[in-house]
């Protein structure tokens, strides 16, 4: 999407602007989550916070926390420009855990 800018002054031109994007471009983790809520186990995925991230640097895993909330799962998802909260409502927590492991999706997965 790209807006224009009227300058003022002596050059009076029309200038391209370009539309801020906050976090990433590029959405894989809605990806990963939409084969998430692919598995059998998962009855539904909704992101929660979306919080940008400073510096350079690989993750060493998409899926950097897990936790067990009431409603399922608690995650959190590295992208490349964020750190993405998410919940997986389940009733079966242990199997989405193994699913994740077995996708490399959890520093644990990628462990072996």
């Amino acid at each position: 999407m790209v807006s224009w800018l009227i300058r003022s002054g002596a050059e009076g031109r029309a200038v391209r602007r370009r539309t801020h994007h906050k976090h990433t471009s590029r959405k894989a983790y809605r990806r990963l989550l939409d084969r998430l809520a692919d598995h059998p186990a998962v009855h539904s995925v909704a992101t929660g916070r979306v919080t940008p991230r400073m510096g350079s640097g690989r993750p060493v895993a998409p899926i950097s926390k897990v936790r067990l909330v009431a409603s399922g799962l608690a995650i959190t998802i590295n992208a490349d420009g964020a750190i993405i909260d998410a919940y997986v409502v389940t009733d079966r927590p242990q199997e989405v855990i193994t699913f994740m492991g077995q996708q490399n999706w959890t520093a644990a997965g990628r462990r072996g």
